[in-house]
């Protein structure tokens, strides 16, 4: 897959400019390809404009050179944003006491989506979510997507 071949790319790359590689993703609508590139300062967890374009930059110089898109294409670089995605363990480490909206691939309890606050990954390795419910423990690989979820702060701090 071109994404996961672009991360490749990309990783090690960005970590040795202080960054931390979120998300990668191809958009394709019609003929128009996007590049998506979300990144993050290693030290701080921010990123502004000046980030973007010094990655950007730097990004569409390393994809010239290893090509992994045969076509033309936009390139997007920007930050996680409010409702940042959660693609490595580490960032259930790091996003603590947040809330989080997260999906599994297969029904657990029920249901595939649950909201709860991140209780970070215990010493098996297992992600923490208390919910209203349960304080559950998930396995890495059964989350199809999460998020922190941008608008507990609105609800009071309750668990949905």
């Amino acid at each position: 897959m071109v994404e996961e071949q672009i991360k490749g790319i990309l990783f090690l790359r960005l970590k040795k400019l202080g960054y931390h590689l979120i998300r990668v993703k191809l958009i394709k609508l019609g003929e128009k390809k996007t590049l998506q590139i979300m990144a993050e300062r290693i030290k701080d967890k921010k990123m502004d404009i000046e980030d973007c374009v010094f990655l950007s930059k730097h990004i569409s110089i390393l994809l010239e050179v290893d090509d992994p898109i045969s076509s033309s294409y936009e390139l997007e670089v920007s930050s996680g944003g409010v409702a940042r995605p959660l693609t490595m363990i580490d960032d259930f480490k790091s996003f603590k006491n947040n809330r989080a909206k997260i999906v599994l691939k297969e029904k657990f309890l029920g249901k595939k989506t649950y909201k709860g606050f991140l209780g970070g990954v215990d010493d098996d390795g297992k992600i923490l979510l208390e919910t209203n419910d349960y304080e559950i423990k998930l396995n890495f690989f059964e989350i199809e997507k999460a998020n922190i979820d941008p608008n507990w702060a609105l609800k009071n701090n309750q668990i949905n």
